[in-house]
């Protein structure tokens, strides 16, 4: 096995001035004052508290069903323990022919477990914060072989999922997420797990290991004769295996044999089998249903994200987040289709591995995947095939509003929370509707599940006890069935932005506890969604949400977002633009006078013989208004508690990036009498862990035809030109002439180059054809500009010019000429642009002019930067943007 060690120091002796200094040379004065002013409150030492499991989530009941995620024997081969989802710790005293749950302090996963000899144990595991993504990670050890078990010393570790042994120490390697305190992976405990340090990646970067292939884990299924996944195999002594999976269950197998006994959960697998395109469009209110209401044990099985056969961080730690909301459900497994082998391959092995009775299927899939799994669930044998949608349209429907009894809870809360975890940039729908498309048994479904009418083994049934909600909690759920009339009605209803901020407190004040982040979160984005041209107190509105959840939570990383984002709005250079037009469309909401017409502008790129095909968007001239207005929404400032200092957060790459970019915009004088960047934003700048964060950030080229840029860099050049391009799509003209920056953003937009002179900034954009599939037919707007496109797959480039990655403009294209442009979605920005677009192929050409005074008022100097990110947006899809952007999807443009 190989081993490996790591590089986090944690404070673990008492504060004095040789600790100081060390401070001060790891983590910078700023992280300093932090260090000091919580080691005297003497709250340094207090445990990280993971975020609480919902309501609905019984942990208790739900271990007997868990998956499990490893197992392991003591050195002796008496006592083994397995671990694995909602923090179940099962213990066997016999050499593994009996096990027992142990009480156990996690309610997380647990990833893997370790001996170090026949006392002493170690578990590690972790989870995911809602909507942020933080990282957190848990350990757990025991010194009397697995009976009795506390936390480590892991406040601030990322979520941890391997653990090994180093021969040379007998250390404790844990491996997981990148952590920006530590700047590494890799930890390691040298007191059998009760503290943990980092000494650095001293062996490498660790490989990041990708899901097995479909194919290898029916093997399993085919060997052992258990309908379930096996996540994890050891050896007894030299003689006999032991094999952990989905469902709690336990296999065993002696060399001699070659045969597998099911030592605990034999003949448990799923009932039903659902199929879906990705976290975003997976049903998660029927999962919820089947399992928390009626006790079917479900299965899922995702298009997206690829992991199977890729080392991707970014996709496995969204198959990680999606197994947490899937958890918190009861469903047993979440697995990815391999995009290496036929789709009739995977439908075929995922059946057989899982045995369904019902298999449902997503119609956002592909039709071939759609059909690939349908007609093999028929040949194999499926007594039932359905397909869902959100179209609220067929034999049965789940409304957001119904009410799920047993489980007391609203099928539309299981969607919000379990879309704040697995996918927060996306939106709950307001209906699954449910359509069967074979059924053998002659007995449609006429019930509360889809395998009503079917008989099934009682081992598809969830064994755990779960609680029947009482009344008084149907009462308090059933009160909210009006929640989201009351919220419009306060939004549109308030005359003033105090009336709001006094509705708003009101409403969440009458929420229960454990509801208020949900609707704190789902009122953020009923904000954000309206367009402050038509409701110009949007943008006060949002303000003032998101001051509230920054007060209101303050102890949970989605408030400190929230502070964050707030700060970013009132002071980007971008939301200035924004303040400003509301400020315009407040003014003449309130004047008699008719609104101004506004004025097609004449494009100075014009072409006196366009090409075949070429397409040129016509552009409306903005008023100019010479200074920008800030909406003052309040004199309270938000102060987050500091009680607790929470350094995952306060060393998240994001924030150190985002308080950068406040300190060059001058947001404040403190930050303006430091002079320089602080010393967390200059060790992320300069490290040498491998990240996306660093390589973002690092400084750009100066050569301007890329030679000096090395391949994975997050880096472009824009390069100054004397002439202006026609602007037909075709790069000809002597600013495109050289190499285009690459690899790719994205595999839909082959390469991105950039031009600028006094007026204009330049954009060449090349993308795969094969990306552009819908392109229906847009109704003619009122205006010549902001055209829905949400039916059409376009081209969208993101210019974030401050480089807070808070804050950005959006200019989006479809292939034949329609547009839009907005800030963060928000449509009140109207800059001069012009675009062409060319086929040529297999590819399509962007050919873009952005009045530069639109992006910036002042003139671009050599050496300035923005962070632009370019990508091709499907029809139909989710078009926010995740609270923490995806460092990988933007770009560093350096001018030279």
């Amino acid at each position: 096995m190989k081993l490996r060690t790591s590089q986090l120091d944690f404070l673990q002796t008492a504060l004095g001035l040789p600790l100081l200094a060390h401070l001060y040379a790891r983590i910078g004065l700023a992280a300093l004052g932090v260090y000091i002013t919580t080691v005297v409150s003497g709250s340094l030492w207090a445990q990280a508290p993971l975020e609480p499991t919902a309501a609905y989530t019984q942990t208790e009941s739900l271990r007997e069903d868990a998956a499990l995620r490893a197992i392991a024997f003591s050195h002796d081969g008496q006592t083994g323990i397995a671990v694995g989802d909602h923090g179940v710790i099962l213990r066997s005293s016999d050499g593994g022919q009996s096990w027992q749950i142990q009480p156990s302090p996690a309610d997380c996963v647990l990833a893997d477990v370790i001996w170090i000899n026949n006392k002493n144990v170690v578990a590690v595991g972790g989870q995911y914060d809602r909507i942020t993504s933080l990282s957190r990670g848990v350990t757990l050890w025991s010194d009397d072989a697995g009976v009795n078990w506390r936390r480590g010393a892991d406040n601030e570790l990322p979520r941890l999922g391997r653990l090994a042994r180093r021969s040379q120490d007998n250390a404790v390697i844990a491996t997981g997420d990148w952590s920006a305190i530590a700047e590494s992976r890799e930890f390691e405990s040298h007191d059998a797990g009760r503290s943990w340090s980092s000494t650095g990646e001293l062996e490498g970067i660790p490989a990041v290991q990708a899901e097995s292939k479909s194919a290898v884990r029916l093997a399993w299924v085919e060997a052992t004769g258990a309908p379930m996944v096996v996540r994890d195999v050891v050896e007894r002594r030299t003689d006999e295996l032991f094999a952990v999976g989905d469902h709690g269950v336990i296999l065993h197998s002696d060399r001699a044999s070659g045969r597998w006994q099911t030592i605990r959960g034999e003949q448990r697998h799923a009932s039903i089998l659902v199929v879906a395109k990705d976290p975003s469009s997976l049903a998660w209110p029927l999962v919820g249903s089947e399992t928390l209401e009626s006790h079917q044990r479900v299965a899922i099985v995702l298009q997206q994200p690829e992991t199977v056969g890729h080392s991707d961080t970014a996709a496995l730690q969204r198959l990680h987040r999606t197994r947490q909301a899937a958890s918190a459900l009861a469903a047993a497994a979440v697995d990815t289709i391999d995009p290496d082998e036929t789709i009739e391959a995977e439908a075929k092995n995922w059946i057989a591995i899982h045995r369904p009775a019902v298999v449902v299927i997503d119609e956002a899939l592909d039709p071939r995947t759609a059909s690939a799994f349908s007609q093999t669930a028929i040949s194999m044998g499926i007594t039932r095939v359905v397909r869902y949608g959100f179209d609220a349209v067929g034999d049965s429907t789940l409304h957001r509003n119904a009410m799920l009894p047993f489980a007391g809870v609203l099928a539309g809360d299981i969607w919000d929370d379990s879309l704040q975890i697995a996918s927060p940039e996306s939106g709950a729908k307001d209906t699954v509707s449910l359509r069967v498309m074979y059924d053998a048994s002659g007995n449609p479904p006429r019930g509360e599940s889809v395998t009503t009418g079917l008989s099934l083994s009682k081992h598809q049934r969830l064994a755990g006890k779960l609680t029947k909600a009482n009344r008084r909690q149907l009462q308090v759920v059933q009160a909210r069935l009006s929640e989201s009339k009351r919220v419009e009605q306060m939004i549109q209803s308030s005359s003033t932005a105090d009336f709001f901020a006094r509705g708003l407190k009101t409403l969440l004040n009458q929420t229960a506890t454990h509801d208020q982040l949900r609707l704190a979160w789902s009122i953020h984005r009923r904000l954000a969604s309206y367009d402050a041209d038509e409701f110009p107190n949007a943008i006060a509105y949002l303000e003032i949400a998101l001051a509230e959840s920054a007060e209101r939570f303050s102890d949970r990383s989605f408030g400190k977002w929230s502070a964050l984002r707030l700060a970013a709005i009132k002071n980007s250079a971008e939301w200035q633009t924004l303040h400003a037009s509301v400020s315009r469309s407040l003014a003449l909401a309130s004047s008699t006078a008719p609104a101004p017409a506004q004025q097609a502008a004449v494009s100075p790129f014009q072409v006196e013989t366009p090409h075949s095909g070429v397409m040129q968007a016509s552009a409306v001239s903005p008023l100019r208004v010479p200074e920008a207005t800030t909406i003052q929404v309040g004199s309270q400032r938000v102060q987050q508690n500091q009680t607790e200092v929470d350094l995952a957060w306060e060393f998240h790459p994001l924030v150190l990036i985002a308080s950068e970019a406040a300190r060059q915009r001058g947001d404040s004088e403190q930050l303006e009498l430091m002079g320089q960047a602080s010393g967390n934003y200059r060790r992320l700048l300069a490290s040498q862990s491998p990240n996306p964060w660093t390589r973002l950030i690092a400084p750009g080229g100066t050569r301007g035809d890329h030679s000096d840029i090395a391949p994975g860099d997050a880096r472009w050049i824009a390069i100054p030109t004397d002439g202006r391009p026609k602007l037909d799509g075709i790069a000809e003209e002597a600013c495109w002439t050289l190499p285009p920056a690459k690899p790719a953003i994205r595999d839909d937009v082959s390469s991105l180059q950039i031009a600028y002179d006094d007026e204009f900034v330049y954009f060449f954009v090349r993308c795969a054809r094969a990306a552009f599939q819908h392109a229906p037919a847009t109704k003619t707007a009122n205006k010549n500009r902001d055209h829905d496109l949400s039916h059409s797959d376009r081209l969208r480039i993101s210019i974030d010019t401050d480089q807070d990655l808070m804050t950005a403009y959006q200019l989006q294209v479809t292939p034949s000429g329609k547009t839009r442009d907005s800030i963060d979605g928000q449509a009140g920005w109207q800059p001069t642009w012009y675009v062409a677009v060319q086929e040529a192929g297999e590819s399509l050409h962007f050919e873009l002019a952005v009045l530069r005074r639109d992006l910036t008022e002042l003139p671009l100097q050599p050496g300035q930067s923005w962070f632009l990110s370019a990508a091709v947006v499907a029809a139909d899809t989710e078009t926010s943007l995740p609270p923490i952007p995806d460092p990988t999807l933007w770009k560093r443009i350096t001018f030279r």
